[in-house]
């Protein structure tokens, strides 16, 4: 599994026919993944955080997760809304794609409109597939720019996925943004792991989510303790 992850990471394409996995399959794929994780989040540490401390860029947290009450939203929904976001549109249907952006300008826009126009708006975009007035010669083009550039997608993805979680900090100077590389390298990696289960899997959407469930948990339950 590692060497293929490895493999895919320098060349990512959307496979012909996704990988079927049963139960011990899936048990053991998402234990190494983690392991993987983990492993990158060793790595992580000891290559970035020092170089952080010694330029006196070290960032303040934003979310205290300690703070927030254990719930439903914390735990299960936000792996969710994420994946649909950063993965759902690694495999191309024009309905993955606008759900997507459907429910990314819903978080976007969460604090700031009401609630009802949010839904309302989002169930516009997200029903754009099926408006009569775009032609079919749209979409057709799209899933060639789509097919064609896919690797730009896959690690586009994962890289916009880091930048998400620099909503994580507050106070961030100029040059915290210039190295977001390194303050978000962990959730960089885990869209480039995300993803490629995604793509590699059949119900790859599914394990995806399941993954960052697994990964988030222990995270949030050790700042409660």
């Amino acid at each position: 599994m590692t060497n293929n992850f490895s493999y895919f990471l320098f060349h990512p394409k959307n496979v012909g026919i996704p990988l079927s996995l049963n139960m011990n399959q899936l048990i053991s794929l998402l234990g190494k993944m983690i392991l993987v994780y983990l492993g990158t989040i060793i790595v992580t540490s000891v290559l970035f955080l020092p170089i952080l401390s010694l330029l006196n860029l070290f960032p303040e947290q934003r979310i205290r997760l300690s703070a927030i009450p254990l719930s439903f939203k914390l735990i299960v929904f936000v792996p969710i809304y994420e994946e649909v976001i950063f993965r759902l549109p690694l495999k191309y249907s024009k309905e993955n794609i606008f759900l997507s952006l459907a429910t990314l300008q819903f978080l976007l826009f969460y604090h700031s409109f009401n609630l009802i126009i949010l839904v309302c708006i989002s169930f516009l975009i997200a029903s754009v597939p099926h408006w009569d007035l775009i032609k079919e010669s749209f979409f057709s083009k799209m899933e060639r720019v789509w097919q064609r550039y896919f690797p730009f997608l896959y690690y586009g993805l994962a890289l916009c996925f880091g930048l998400f979680h620099l909503t994580n900090f507050e106070n961030l100077k100029l040059a915290q943004y210039l190295l977001f590389p390194l303050l978000v390298s962990n959730q960089i990696i885990m869209g480039l792991m995300f993803g490629y289960v995604r793509i590699t899997y059949k119900n790859g959407f599914i394990y995806s989510v399941l993954l960052h469930f697994f990964i988030n948990l222990p995270l949030i339950l050790i700042s409660h303790l």
